[in-house]
């Protein structure tokens, strides 16, 4: 049995898509397709019968559980019932799993990679509710919390970002007035050296000498080591049996996509999605659209402006190579490994190399410049002026100089001791 879903477009398409004509899901995928309350029909053969039937469904996640039912009882003939809701519970309390539910349909808006965040952890809430045997949302306090964070085999970096979207799903709830309180807020993140910067705290950007050693292993290294395959065992690395080596990216588009992640801040999602139509003649390179519509953009300079427009000549308007998936993950999954390489081949890191560290060291390049306000790069990064100064207080220049200012202020009339010149054992100064 095989069933296929598609959108038929009638004459009152809100869309002006035109009468008759079929778009699948794939195909509204697209930033240009323009959305209507067209029907969703399926076609298919069930019980050796072909047809095509209407699903009543404007939304592809309704269609497909339509879809579902048909096929699992593999006619035609039966018709589909909407699911039937639970029972509400007499006493008015509220069950783990449709607080769950409500929880994930309040945050279908926003990006993928949250909306996975979110499914992945309630997804562990749900089975430690099942391994306790609880089935109401308010037999949950806050030892159960602790101990369902203890039961997390991360880092306590991890951990932290874990209990924010446990503290956000239980406030959800409290919200909704399902429950009294919020049981993870009495949870506090753990304290000490091992804790150092769990919320968040300063940032760490490349600096200009790491960069440097990234653009010479661009040159010098990567893509440059033999690859040695055995011709018998596919896959398995041999030594002296067969060279060959197959590439399409080479160090200089690595150096490229570090160049516009460093001068731009712009994060690696859009980087690896970067468009040509992003430049401006004049250079300035659209970052982002704010709230009002209000278009924010950033200027590199000329050299990689032409860089830019070489590779939009050489590789089409998706100057990093265009995708036909619109899973992010995907995307991004290219050039993290390749960066991974590259940073293998620049020997040892003191702070463990990430591609959000460009965008810090965008950060740190602009407030390191005289004249730069907080408020200028806020609003490039499209941060508040709070949290820049909170994550990269450490490269505000003025921030250090009324501390330097108070420091001598302070110590300048203090008592000090006499100072008695220090010999070496040589018996010289």
């Amino acid at each position: 049995m095989s069933v296929n879903l598609y959108r038929r477009h009638r004459k009152e398409c809100k869309a002006g898509h035109s009468v008759e004509s079929r778009s699948g899901e794939f195909d509204e995928r697209r930033k240009s397709w323009k959305k209507c309350a067209c029907l969703i029909f399926i076609s298919g053969t069930l019980a050796g019968v072909f047809r095509r039937k209407s699903t009543g469904k404007i939304n592809w996640d309704e269609a497909r559980a339509v879809a579902a039912e048909w096929e699992k009882a593999g006619s035609w003939t039966g018709e589909f019932k909407e699911p039937v809701p639970a029972a509400p519970v007499p006493d008015g309390r509220i069950t783990i799993d449709r607080a769950i539910q409500g929880f994930i349909a309040e945050y279908q808006g926003h990006a993928a990679n949250t909306r996975k965040t979110y499914r992945l952890q309630m997804a562990k809430l749900k089975a430690f509710s099942d391994s306790r045997g609880y089935i109401m949302l308010d037999q949950w306090g806050p030892v159960d919390v602790r101990e369902f964070r203890a039961s997390w085999p991360v880092s306590p970096r991890t951990a932290a970002e874990n209990m924010s979207t446990i503290k956000l799903f239980f406030e959800f709830c409290l919200s909704n007035e399902w429950i009294s309180r919020n049981p993870a807020r009495l949870v506090k993140n753990p304290r000490g050296r091992d804790a150092v910067d769990l919320r968040g705290g300063q940032k760490l950007p490349f600096t200009d000498a790491e960069l440097e050693r990234m653009y010479q292993a661009c040159d010098t290294k990567y893509g440059k080591q033999e690859i040695r395959w055995s011709r018998v065992i596919h896959h398995q690395r041999v030594d002296g049996e067969y060279v060959r080596h197959n590439s399409k990216w080479t160090g200089q588009d690595l150096a490229d996509f570090i160049s516009i992640s460093t001068y731009t801040g712009l994060r690696i999602s859009d980087v690896c999605t970067f468009h040509i139509d992003r430049m401006r003649p004049t250079g300035e390179i659209h970052i982002r659209t704010t709230k009002s519509g209000a278009h924010v953009y950033t200027w590199v300079p000329e050299w990689l402006q032409e860089r830019i427009r070489a590779r939009a000549e050489k590789y089409g308007p998706f100057i990093f190579g265009a995708h036909k998936t619109t899973d992010m993950n995907v995307v991004t999954d290219v050039w993290r490994r390749k960066l991974k390489r590259l940073w293998k081949l620049c020997g040892p890191w003191q702070e463990k190399p990430t591609p959000h560290r460009f965008r810090h060291s965008f950060a740190r390049i602009l407030l390191r410049r005289p004249g730069v306000t907080v408020r200028d790069v806020a609003e490039l990064l499209g941060n508040t002026e709070q949290m820049v100064r909170k994550h990269y207080s450490a490269w505000i220049p003025e921030r250090q100089e009324r501390l330097t200012a108070i420091l001598k202020a302070a110590f300048s009339e203090k008592p000090r001791p006499n100072v008695i010149a220090i010999h070496s054992k040589t018996g010289t100064k």
